[in-house]
């Protein structure tokens, strides 16, 4: 089990750009093997949903890091891909009934990519209200999937 995120620390890094998902993957990877700073790197384009509003970087952080835990490392039996995706899609399925979509547009109720919609989730502060401790739900969620 890893530690449990500091909401404080986590909005911290928030607001100096360290996106959802690189602190979700970051959150577990050295449990895997994998350095902190890589996977701050593997995941510095997953954010805001791909930059897209699409699937929240804490779904994707949290797919990388089952993928870090249960993921072949090559070639696997139908059976492994099938029991690799049962969680994968069992996590998702929790995600969205936890926040009610798996897409950033769903999430936050606006569709960042328009720049009014933006300059509304910056007004609300969304980011800070609804992602920031969305990261940490999401990490205790996926201590289930790990």
């Amino acid at each position: 089990m890893s530690e449990k995120m500091d909401i404080a620390e986590v909005q911290e890094n928030f607001g100096m750009g360290v996106i959802c998902a690189q602190q979700v993957l970051s959150h577990f990877s050295e449990k895997f093997g994998l350095p902190y700073e890589d996977a701050l790197r593997i995941a510095s384009c997953f954010g805001s949903g791909m930059g897209q509003a699409d699937t929240c970087g804490c779904v994707t952080g949290a797919l990388m890091a089952i993928g870090l835990a249960h993921g072949p490392a090559g070639a696997c039996s139908r059976e492994q891909k099938q029991a690799l995706y049962a969680r994968r899609d069992a996590f998702m399925t929790a995600f969205a009934q936890a926040h009610g979509s798996l897409e950033c547009r769903g999430i936050l109720g606006h569709d960042l990519t328009d720049p009014q919609a933006r300059a509304l989730i910056l007004e609300k502060k969304l980011f800070t209200t609804v992602c920031v401790p969305m990261i940490c739900e999401t990490c205790a969620l996926l201590e289930e999937y790990l």
